[in-house]
């Protein structure tokens, strides 16, 4: 059943095909991860609703991709007045779908309307001159792909998709969101809010299970997927994309070092570390997941940051005051409990929690190990929960072997009160972003990507929207070939 996208009504959601709302015979529900309660009915998009979002979406590319830089800009600042008009539904959306608190819902709302302003106010990619001379006139130029695939996770769901959408519409192509099953709702309305500044079409959004994924990524309709989620999720997406060539962007899983040096301020940095860790419960690709810190001042910066986290409320997110929300999804939740259970069996070091305990929803308690061995699954594996491992390190060189020591390489966090010692060992860190004396904090406009297998090229900044676009080379040779010419 399709229908002219109604006003908005934050209880019904669909998916949105050729710029109408569509329902499908099969649904499923999202999970209030804080009290496991069902939440609202999604359509489970078909094959055939696929279908006919790619070629809603080729159809579309014709026109849109021959509109004007300045014309799309305009109507992402329309977008991003209707996505804060409703500002307050929507962050009640991301605290039910994701076990946010409040504050951090309405953070993630306004962070996308801020990626959405960044890419309002941007050039385009300049067309560059490579040579001109009396014999030949060579050109470069950028243009759009076609259709665009976003598939997006659910620890972010609105922002993380938000990178996705924005610059793919901007540099001229069209998009087909499919959001994460876990985590559905902000992303539909979102798509469902912004089709009446849009032509049928150009941005559309798809609601699946486990097979919309695959399928989009084999659709020859589709010319390139950009993907954020873990990495064994990832080498499937690039396998699948390559039977048809497809440009892929993989923003995958990270194992991110933070680094504290010796002459730092114990009281000012350990909160800033304890939001690198545990912000969102852990469920940040960015966060700090191994903590090292100077053996000279390991004891009194482990009493400082357990002072920390211990003051912080965790719970379900829809109550007062709530620091720490559950962890997002069940399947999230076993996995992260499987680490406490490493842990605590082979004998190593609760400086913190230690309990993994079940209150209706999938909160978790925070969790710091002491000093486990390097080989453990708590340091060389990411959980993407609250348990960090915390270790003590004397030389910068050794330091800097266990760093680099894994195959992820997507952040890390350097703290020390000497900038210029700071930013050489933000060099060496084998990662593709590092913030100095600041938590982990991913900005619109600066490029972000990951090495080794934590990714395959990048989004954000101007450096991203090259993502989204083919080079074009043109060789003009000043021949005359007219009729009756000399060659």
């Amino acid at each position: 059943m399709s229908d002219k996208v109604a006003s908005l009504d934050f209880e019904k959601f669909y998916n949105t095909i050729a710029g109408k709302s569509r329902n499908s015979p099969k649904v499923h529900n999202g999970i209030n991860p804080s009290d496991k309660t069902k939440l609202w009915d999604v359509p489970i998009a078909t094959e055939h609703d696929l279908d006919d979002a790619v070629k809603s979406g080729q159809e579309a590319f014709k026109k849109w991709s021959k509109t004007t830089w300045k014309d799309r800009q305009d109507i992402l600042l329309q977008m991003v007045k209707e996505l804060l008009s409703h500002r307050d539904e929507m962050a009640q959306l991301i605290l039910k779908e994701c076990g946010k608190p409040i504050q951090f819902a309405q953070l993630e709302v306004d962070a996308a309307a801020g990626v959405i302003k960044f890419h309002a106010t941007i050039p385009p990619p300049k067309e560059q001159i490579i040579q001109d001379d009396k014999e030949l006139n060579v050109s470069l130029r950028y243009v759009p792909l076609g259709v665009v695939g976003a598939i997006c996770p659910w620890n972010f769901p609105l922002i993380l998709s938000m990178q996705k959408i924005i610059p793919g519409l901007l540099t001229g192509n069209t998009v087909i969101v499919k959001p994460s099953p876990f985590t559905p709702y902000s992303a539909l309305k979102f798509v469902e809010m912004s089709q009446k500044f849009l032509p049928p079409g150009v941005l559309q959004a798809l609601d699946g299970d486990d097979r919309l994924g695959p399928m989009m990524t084999e659709h020859p309709g589709i010319e390139k997927i950009s993907f954020t989620g873990s990495i064994a999720t990832g080498k499937r997406i690039m396998m699948s994309s390559a039977k048809t060539l497809k440009r892929v962007t993989l923003e995958l899983g990270g194992n991110s070092a933070c680094i504290v040096c010796p002459d730092v301020d114990v009281n000012k940095v350990a909160p800033l570390v304890a939001l690198g860790a545990f912000f969102n419960s852990g469920q940040l690709c960015v966060a700090s997941k191994r903590l090292y810190v100077h053996t000279d001042i390991y004891k009194e910066f482990q009493e400082a940051l357990l002072n920390v986290v211990k003051s912080w409320k965790v719970g379900p997110a829809g109550e007062p005051g709530m620091m720490l929300g559950p962890v997002q999804n069940e399947m999230q939740y076993n996995i992260v409990k499987g680490f406490f259970e490493d842990c605590a069996v082979n004998g190593y070091q609760f400086a913190l929690g230690g309990e993994i305990g079940d209150a209706g929803g999938f909160s978790v308690q925070p969790a710091i190990i002491d000093n486990p061995p390097h080989s453990s699954r708590i340091v060389s594996e990411e959980p993407f929960g609250p348990i960090v491992p915390m270790m003590p390190w004397t030389t910068e060189e050794e330091l800097l072997t266990r760093v680099n020591d894994t195959r992820t390489g997507l952040g890390g966090a350097v703290y020390c009160a000497d900038q210029e010692r700071a930013v050489n060992i933000a060099k060496q860190i084998e990662a593709g972003t590092i913030w100095i004396n600041s938590f982990e904090k991913p900005l619109p406009n600066a490029f972000f990507s990951g090495h080794k297998e934590s990714g395959i090229g990048g989004e954000n900044g101007e450096q991203g929207l090259f993502a989204y676009l083919n080079a074009q080379a043109i060789h003009l040779y000043k021949v005359d070939v007219g009729k009756g010419a000399k060659l």
